[in-house]
């Protein structure tokens, strides 16, 4: 190799080191970078150039292989799930934990309600004539209705509540998949023209890192340098470059509650995508939503409309002080849907006490307590489900609470998962500045000592031209 050929080499590696120089100055600028990942400008040696002596090579120094991502696909390939598992069951978590009107220890509650309308019942049965006690029987009637119509409420402003976040998640969703059929797009055109994208493949990532937790999407690589998007069903959400749309949708069997509507790229039948299709955020709060506090609403409104019916039909039975029979202690209820949050005193008996059917005859007189005694009964008798009253309240509550529990339980331990994987992803591909400074004085004294290779051939070739 001649003196011209050794500067030239020796120029190659100047650049080697210049990128990598200029590597580690863009790493210690992104050092705090959310989504961010470490990138190593990666020398290879060349191709041995003149045979000397015998089987001797001299080298014709370094070239850069390529500037290269640190990410170790083993950790990638877990933390997908470990997002949408933790956002899942932390949405869940959240959701249910602004609810308290199921709190057995609440003052002011159903349990507690009940036990004081059941008492007032006991107590006019000493004095059945008594117009005051009559009133506290109505009062206490219509604390129990309030009762009811506070926890219905509850829960229903929570899962409406939910409906709009579903809403809000679905659009921000949109966004990101057709930002990941775009990125798609621009990654394959330059990985297809011979270069490596790593601040588009780090945008990308942060991109697939938000469907995770937003929906539960899965990353599925091709052989194109793009990933399609599936979500735990399978339900492909992009494939390639193309993104397909989400949207909501009022479903009239689950109380006018939205549904999550899927429509494929080309326009064709939208499909509503049940809750076990989805995933991360959107699926926890429609876990909480459907099935937690779904099942909550539903149990509240049977044991409304239970305890109505019971102690209407045996009222009905009883007469009023004034002799007259078939009046109603609460307002009859239309449907059990809804039972919780519409149950009221009859306006008749809250405008007039004194038509509590105590009495079993119209001729007994005002000391008649038989149908009272009936009325009272109803506290013991079994409804829906085979409890009492008081005892399928005490069942509602210790459910919803036990399903707290266990979410809570699971958010805390998927929590821990998903940090402990961030920390493993951190320590692969996070930045340490402390290492790039030393990688940045490594590739300075290199690029000094081929500076200094470059003047001592450059003094070389002066000295030979003026011996030609």
């Amino acid at each position: 190799m001649d003196l011209v050929g050794v500067i030239m080499n020796a120029g190659e590696g100047l650049g080697v080191y210049r990128a990598q120089v200029a590597t580690t100055s863009h790493n210690i600028a992104n050092a705090n970078t959310p989504g961010y990942a470490r990138q190593d400008a990666v020398p290879t040696e060349t191709t041995p150039d003149e045979e000397v002596g015998i089987n001797g090579y001299i080298g014709r120094g370094v070239a850069l292989a390529g500037v290269v991502q640190a990410r170790d696909q083993f950790v990638e390939t877990q933390i997908s799930v470990a997002f949408a598992n933790s956002s899942s069951s932390s949405a869940q978590s959240d959701a249910l934990s602004t609810v308290t009107a199921l709190d057995p220890q609440g003052q002011g509650g159903i349990t507690d309600a009940l036990g004081k309308f059941y008492s007032s019942l006991r107590d006019l049965n000493q004095n059945p004539g008594d117009l005051g006690l009559r009133q506290a029987v109505v009062q206490s009637a219509q604390s129990v209705s309030r009762a009811f119509n506070l926890a219905g409420s509850s829960l229903a402003s929570a899962r409406s509540g939910i409906d709009q976040n579903v809403a809000e998640l679905a659009d921000k969703t949109n966004s990101l998949l057709t930002g990941v059929a775009d990125l798609n797009r621009r990654i394959s055109l330059a990985i297809n023209s011979g270069r490596n994208p790593n601040d588009l493949l780090d945008v990308r990532q942060n991109d697939l890192d938000q469907l995770a937790q937003m929906i539960g999407a899965k990353p599925v690589p091709d052989d194109h340098g793009s990933v399609n998007v599936v979500l735990p069903s399978g339900t492909c959400l992009v494939s390639g470059i193309v993104a397909s749309q989400l949207s909501v949708q009022a479903n009239t069997q689950n109380r006018g509650h939205y549904d999550l509507v899927f429509t494929p790229p080309d326009g064709g039948k939208s499909t509503a995508l049940n809750g076990n299709e989805l995933g991360g955020q959107i699926g926890g709060i429609i876990a909480a939503r459907d099935q937690t506090l779904g099942t909550a609403e539903t149990n509240l409104d049977t044991l409304a409309s239970d305890l109505s019916s019971a102690v209407n039909a045996q009222h009905e039975l009883g007469y009023a002080l004034d002799g007259t029979k078939g009046h109603d202690m609460f307002a009859p209820l239309t449907s059990v849907q809804g039972a919780a949050t519409n149950l009221a005193v009859d306006p008749a008996l809250l405008a007039n006490p004194s038509l509590v059917a105590a009495a079993g005859s119209d001729t007994s007189g005002p000391g008649d307590s038989t149908n009272l005694q009936a009325i009272i009964a109803t506290e013991d008798k079994q409804l829906t489900g085979g409890l009492n009253v008081q005892q399928g309240m005490a069942k509602l509550t210790s459910d919803y609470g036990i399903a707290v529990n266990m979410v809570d339980d699971s958010a805390a331990f998927d929590k821990n998962l998903l940090a402990d994987l961030t920390n493993a992803r951190e320590s692969a591909s996070g930045v340490s500045v402390d290492d790039e400074l030393i990688h940045l004085t490594a590739a300075q004294t290199a690029y000094n000592a081929l500076s200094k290779v470059i003047t001592t051939t450059s003094t070389m070739l002066d000295t030979l031209m003026k011996l030609i």
